[in-house]
């Protein structure tokens, strides 16, 4: 009920004109206001230009870091036409910069197949920057114009005569806006790089061109497209293929490919690898439409993952390797351990969820999909060409279903009473058991000396502490066996709820969704480098053998101070610093000395009221989620970091030279 001074009615209301919703409400069109929206910038106008090589009209893309956080994408396209809309008497380049929803990407010709569908991308980003300037080759001339935060200051105009043979093309440089991204935002060269290569692989001939202060130029361009990504996915995971050739099927090469509009053109890359030894063995699908990466997948993954099913069910019942008469049959779990794939679509008018196209849902593309993948697998499986693969493949999905079974019936037993629940590993320091899963939460500490003080620390009612010794295995690249015999790895697995047993000839470890004791893995190591390398080792032991963990959003890194500055004499005030730069800024803001600092030696030694307040007590703790943003830059980052491989070593040290000064503390 509405109350004096609290009126509701008509003035109330605001209606954003122009580009204003976007300044107001940038999460909606990018997503966030991170590093992660900031770099959404450089893919929309980056898109733009790959939807003209997509029309054919485009070979080269340069996209450049300048001075002062200037970024420049350049191509070779037609350019932006410069003409007048008769609709609106605006140029068609104000169009594109300044208006949402306009452009040449809803029919008219522009484009037959495109990513930018919505037509917001190029005005997003200038709406989002300081200013943004284009210079666009077309019609004989080069033509330029300048928006300052979304608004026209220097309206279009013509410049000088191009050569003749000069090609045309698009310049759009622009400086965002910090005002409204946060202000740890910065450009990745290495997430820029990762991007740029990926799109050489979906669109085979374009070449990609990276230019950054401090890096060799790079040149990313791509003959073989997807074929050549599964395999540097695989090779730089250091997973070993089971069958010599990437099984590559695509409608643009096949006898009849679609006709129409509405056609639906078809791209798929599969390489099954060995099994790794994880507790939930996810496939790595990788899935485009119209070169934009779908990270949450959508109808085209669900008819690639039926059209699968279908085609490696019927090929074993016709090789023996399944009984149709005894109803056997491979489950898709089966068929999805160890399987690497890329399946990429374009189609006329996909339809995606959002602004930041995350999924697709064209109905269209899940039976374009199925049906293709279905009768091309099929027919690459009876190649005789391709028999040895066929049988590696069959075989390494056999092999899946028997160790699935055996598990069942494991289950089935463990149910029974034959099988001794795995006692809790004995020095966890449990919560009570009267809470629901979800509530409760589980804080791997770094050694036993931690123990006290978190024990101390935390609210038994809902958190437990399971401490481990010194630095675990590393498990990128360890052996099964050797991973799941490290008592450290087999304790958290059981505090977590899980359990080992063998399998055939495997040592197989489940975490099953209704046998987890915890809603939330929070690592808890000393704020100096052994404990930062700690925590990495666990991160990648984590995301290695517990995948759905992480993608569930349930691990969290805690973060306890490395220094307290006391700001009066007695030590009643202070504040934290986190780090020794931190530390600098604080001492000359509050204006300290040295002797009003004092550093925390580790967990083992911190007060633990310290510890309570900045790591357990949910009112003043501050928890890091780990999450994915892009599956396939953080399986590379992880293997690069962390690989074990013979030129890991070598990967990682070039790695180090190369980007090391920007990669945070």
């Amino acid at each position: 009920m509405a109350t004096a001074g609290n009126e509701y009615t008509a003035d109330n209301f605001r209606v954003l004109e122009g580009l204003e919703p976007v300044r107001v409400r940038p999460g909606m069109y990018i997503g966030s206001t991170t590093s992660r929206g900031l770099h959404h910038l450089i893919w929309e106008i980056v898109d733009n230009s790959v939807d003209e090589a997509l029309g054919g009209h485009c070979h080269n893309i340069v996209v450049e870091l300048h001075e002062d956080q200037v970024v420049s994408v350049s191509d070779d396209g037609r350019g932006i036409p410069v003409g007048t809309h008769k609709q609106t008497g605006l140029s068609a380049v104000d169009i594109v910069f300044t208006r949402l929803h306009g452009g040449g990407k809803f029919g008219g010709g522009g484009y037959k197949v495109s990513g930018g569908l919505h037509g917001v991308g190029a005005a997003v980003t200038n709406a989002l920057s300081t200013w943004l300037e284009a210079d666009i080759r077309c019609d004989g001339y080069c033509w330029s114009v300048r928006y300052e935060r979304g608004e026209p200051v220097r309206p279009l105009a013509r410049g000088a005569a191009l050569n003749k043979g000069a090609p045309t093309g698009t310049t759009v440089r622009w400086r965002f806006d910090p005002a409204i991204f946060e202000p740890d935002a910065r450009y990745s060269y290495t997430t820029v790089e990762a991007r740029l290569r990926e799109k050489a692989f979906l669109v085979k001939g374009l070449r990609f061109v990276l230019r950054w202060p401090g890096h060799a130029e790079k040149v990313f361009f791509s003959q073989n497209g997807i074929a050549d990504y599964v395999k540097e996915i695989d090779a730089n995971g250091e997973r070993t293929p089971v069958h010599p050739n990437i099984v590559l099927l695509s409608s643009e090469t096949s006898e009849e490919p679609p006709q129409g509009d509405a056609a639906v053109s078809v791209e798929v890359a599969l390489q099954w690898t060995a099994w790794s030894g994880k507790t939930d063995e996810n496939e790595r699908v990788h899935s485009f439409a119209n070169v934009i990466s779908t990270v949450d997948g959508g109808t085209h993954v669900e008819g690639l993952k039926a059209a699968l099913t279908s085609a490696l069910n019927r090929y074993a019942f016709e090789v023996g390797r399944l009984k149709q008469d005894k109803k056997e049959s491979f489950h898709p779990k089966d068929i999805w351990e160890g399987l690497t794939a890329a399946v990429s679509v374009k189609l006329s008018d996909p339809q995606f969820e959002g602004q930041t196209k995350n999924k697709l849902n064209n109905s269209e593309a899940r039976s374009a999909v199925q049906s293709f993948v279905y009768a091309a697998l099929g027919e690459w499986l009876r190649d005789k060409r391709y028999k040895k693969d066929a049988d590696a493949i069959v075989g390494r999905c056999a092999e899946a279903r028997e160790s699935r079974l055996a598990r069942g019936r494991a289950d089935t037993k463990r149910k029974r009473g034959v099988f001794d629940e795995s006692p809790l590993p004995g020095k966890l320091d449990d919560c009570l058991d009267n809470l629901p899963v979800e509530d409760r939460e589980l804080f791997i500490v770094e050694g036993d000396s931690a123990l006290g003080t978190a024990g101390n620390a935390r609210d038994k009612t809902f958190q437990a502490v399971l401490p481990i010794r010194g630095k675990i295995l590393n498990v990128l690249g360890a052996s099964n066996d050797r991973v799941w015999k490290n008592t450290e790895i087999e304790s958290i697995l059981v505090a977590m709820g899980g359990k080992k047993e063998a399998v055939g000839k495997r040592v197989v470890a489940s975490l099953d969704a209704k046998d987890r004791r915890y809603g939330k893995i929070v690592i808890l190591t000393d704020a100096d480098t052994d404990g930062a390398h700690i925590a990495n080792l666990l991160l990648t032991m984590l995301y290695e053998l517990f995948p759905s963990l992480v993608a569930e959003g349930r691990i969290f890194l805690a973060r306890p101070p490395l220094f307290k500055i006391n700001l009066d004499a007695k030590g009643e005030r202070f504040v934290y610093a986190y780090d020794d730069v931190e530390r600098a800024q604080l001492v000359k803001r509050h204006n300290r000395k040295g002797d009003d600092v004092s550093r925390f030696k580790g967990l083992g030694e911190m007060p633990w009221e310290h510890l309570r307040s900045t790591c357990f007590d949910v009112s003043s703790r501050k928890l890091q989620q780990v999450a994915i943003e892009d599956l396939t830059e953080s399986a590379e980052t992880l293997n690069l970091i962390m690989g074990n491989g013979p030129t890991a070593a070598s990967r990682r040290k070039s790695w180090l030279e190369e980007v090391g000064l920007e990669v945070p503390a």
